[in-house]
């Protein structure tokens, strides 16, 4: 095992805890017998002779069979996965940010070596998310796949959503609790819910999804206004990770999003997470859970080690299924979507009627709206949901809407999935 923190730990609690229904599932037995740490001499309730810090010596171990990678990161996670592989050992990791990046290399890898590679506990904790994609539902065709990856940034919205707060309050206030990090970025600015959904994309595609090519916004923008107006207007506020064939092309992004208040996943809050995917036979489908920590996580790591076993017990070929890379994306300027938008406005008659127009020579028409006064015959806020555009043309219509036509401030703009 290489890491022995929150995940680490907690497989191997598992694996002591149910030993014995382990081994009559499997027919084998699973032992642990290195454990690779950055500090051997630190306080733990195990025998000390299990650690070391040389985790090179682990992966060249003739006598391990099977390495645990629970380190994160691709330095030095991604060599010592690789090292392992070419030394002929079957790998389980729970690295999102190692997938995302290299997995199709290190899949091909395991494949040519005839070897196992599993990383079921890199995207969705203990939510069975990767077995099913590879198996189940590998007959379907995925027409569209929204999910919320990150159980902090839920943690987030849902209590700005329920307690009426604003964002900074809401993250001080996880970060005390331990939902999020002294620096919030990796889940606040969408980079952990990119890394998890460019993996699911390319299992669903059969090619790897540069990261690079993935549109990605977190949701440090979005403030109890936006949060109060989606209520009012029948919505919740999610940060979605979503995936859809364009043609021959994918389009991956990351960003807040409002989704109806009765779509199965505006449901999911707190520190929950799902997945929603529509296939064209099985039609709709929704996985929920526990979506980090150490028992859910290492519930899928021990997971992974049964299925390890159970090939090495017949003696089985390695069963990574190995995906292309280089898959080729559409932009998100293509997009056709509905959108939010929240503006300042000077409140002067034929304002209204500026801004429709001015949106309207640009392609984007009016739904819905909410307004009020905010300092009487000066300033006032005005709410709108669009119909369909492009991304792009809604990007010109925001750009247009400038003091010449009354407004003070554009405030928020978000994307609308119904």
């Amino acid at each position: 095992m290489l890491g022995y923190g929150t995940v680490g730990s907690g497989a191997y609690r598992m694996l002591e805890d149910n030993q014995a229904s382990i081994q009559a599932k499997t027919g084998t037995r699973i032992e642990v017998v290195r454990i690779g740490v950055k500090d051997a001499q630190k306080p733990r309730d195990l025998p000390s002779e299990l650690f070391t810090t040389d985790l090179d010596s682990i992966v060249n171990d003739p006598e391990i069979d099977t390495i645990a990678e629970l380190i994160g990161g691709t330095d030095p996670a991604g060599r010592l996965v690789e090292l392992a592989l070419n030394n002929g050992k079957n790998v389980v990791t729970a690295n999102k940010e190692l997938m995302a990046k290299h997995g199709s290399r290190l899949v091909h890898l395991a494949k040519a070596k005839r070897l196992d590679l599993h990383y079921e506990a890199a995207v969705g904790g203990g939510i069975p998310l990767i077995q099913p994609l590879k198996h189940q539902l590998a007959g379907n065709d995925v027409l569209k796949m929204m999910g919320i990856l990150n159980g902090t940034t839920n943690f987030i919205l849902t209590a700005m959503q329920q307690d009426g707060a604003d964002f900074a309050e809401v993250l001080s206030d996880a970060q005390a609790k331990g939902y999020a990090e002294a620096d919030p970025t990796n889940d606040v600015d969408g980079f952990d819910t990119m890394y998890k959904i460019s993996v699911l994309a390319s299992i669903a595609f059969g090619r790897q999804v540069a990261i690079e090519e993935v549109h990605r916004e977190g949701i440090r923008s979005i403030s109890k206004a936006d949060m109060k107006y989606a209520d009012v207007l029948g919505y919740v506020i999610k940060l979605l990770g979503i995936c859809e064939p364009v043609g021959d092309r994918v389009r991956v992004r990351v960003h807040p999003t409002f989704l109806p208040k009765t779509h199965p996943l505006g449901s999911v809050n707190g520190v929950y997470n799902g997945l929603w995917l529509h296939g064209d036979f099985v039609g709709d489908v929704m996985f929920s859970g526990r979506g980090a920590g150490s028992d859910p996580t290492a519930s899928a790591v021990v997971g992974d080690l049964i299925d390890v076993a159970r090939n090495m017990a017949i003696d089985g070929p390695g069963s990574a299924l190995p995906y292309d890379p280089d898959m080729p994306t559409e932009p998100i300027t293509t997009l056709q979507s509905r959108y939010y938008i929240r503006i300042r406005t000077l409140d002067r008659p034929l304002v209204l009627g500026k801004i429709a127009t001015a949106m309207g020579q640009r392609g984007v028409s009016i739904a819905a709206m909410e307004m009020k006064t905010i300092v009487p015959h000066e300033e006032g806020e005005i709410v709108f949901l669009t119909d369909y555009a492009t991304e792009s043309d809604f990007r010109e219509a925001v750009a247009s809407l400038t003091a010449e036509v009354g407004v003070s401030k554009v405030h928020a703009t978000i994307r609308v999935e119904d």
